[in-house]
């Protein structure tokens, strides 16, 4: 699943061709609510969390989760599409350009006048839009199952908003946290070590090239069976938590109890499939990348 710095790349792409223009042709797929006219403006292009939201001026918001096999595409008008029209969930057209989003499960128009929380209102804060209201997160993760495992915290985006899998395993590393431990048992400042380590590197990853967390690329998600980069011990990888997502971990460097026997999947894990720590190419080809 995409995490929150590849949103924040989709939006900055996305954005000079869209913000400001008119809109000429707005398609949405199963949609039941009422769009914007054409001629409505296009106000803001925006990440929040891992939702992407395009904002028009009269208040209306065509949102979207991109999960594992959602992406947007930015074309010139009347360039030819790079996926299949039939996988084609979302059609944005502006005089000079037109964004299309493929194959998310999830998109959605709300307008102006609906009442209610929107699903990225009630999400904790960005930890992409620094500086980050720590004392937000605590009071969230206070409010948690104190047996939930520290891996599974950083994944709720109702704590914190933007980490996805390689992101937890990369930032458990850094903060030479074991996964598997019960929230109760980390420290305050252990917490806010953690989500400060996991905003910096998100952060560092918000513009073009490699996604780096370590050296040149990752210390230890989809290293299962290799070895470690900072002790040489041999990297696990286990399913862990109620979406059976893998975590990866050193077991020297990150010391603790394990994950019970029937969740272990031992060293040799690879990347779930699709995953890659490379962004795709810019222009019109997919902004997205897997996480």
């Amino acid at each position: 699943m995409p995490e929150g710095d590849t949103l924040v790349r989709t939006a900055n792409h996305l954005r000079p061709a869209l913000v400001g223009r008119p809109l000429v042709e707005l398609t949405v797929r199963r949609n039941r609510y009422p769009l914007p006219a054409a001629g409505t403006t296009v106000d803001a292009v925006e990440a929040r969390g891992k939702h992407l939201l395009v904002i028009f001026g009269d208040g209306t918001v065509l949102g979207s989760h991109l999960r594992m096999t959602g992406s947007w595409h930015l074309y010139r008008r009347g360039q030819r599409w790079r996926d299949e029209p039939g996988a084609m969930r979302a059609r944005l057209v502006v005089p000079d350009h037109e964004a299309v989003l493929f194959r998310a499960p999830t998109v959605r128009v709300w307008p102006a006048r609906l009442a209610g929380p929107r699903p990225w209102d009630l999400l904790g804060p960005d930890l992409c839009r620094p500086p980050v209201d720590m004392d937000a997160i605590l009071a969230r993760v206070g409010a948690l199952d104190p047996e939930a495992e520290v891996a599974d915290v950083l994944l709720d985006q109702y704590v914190a908003a933007g980490i996805g899998n390689v992101y937890k395993s990369e930032t458990l590393f850094a903060c030479r946290t074991n996964p598997f431990t019960a929230s109760a048992d980390v420290s305050e400042s252990s917490w806010r070590e953690l989500f400060g380590r996991a905003s910096a590197l998100l952060v560092a990853n918000l513009g073009s090239g490699r996604r780096r967390t370590y050296g040149s690329g990752l210390a230890v998600y989809g290293r299962g069976g290799r070895d470690c980069p900072r002790c040489g011990a041999t990297v696990l990888a286990a399913h862990q938590g109620e979406l059976d997502r893998i975590t990866y971990w050193c077991p020297r460097c990150q010391p603790g109890q394990g994950p019970g026997p029937r969740r272990s999947e031992g060293a040799g894990v690879g990347p779930p499939p699709g995953n890659t720590d490379r962004p795709s190419a810019a222009g019109a080809g997919p902004v997205r990348r897997g996480g």
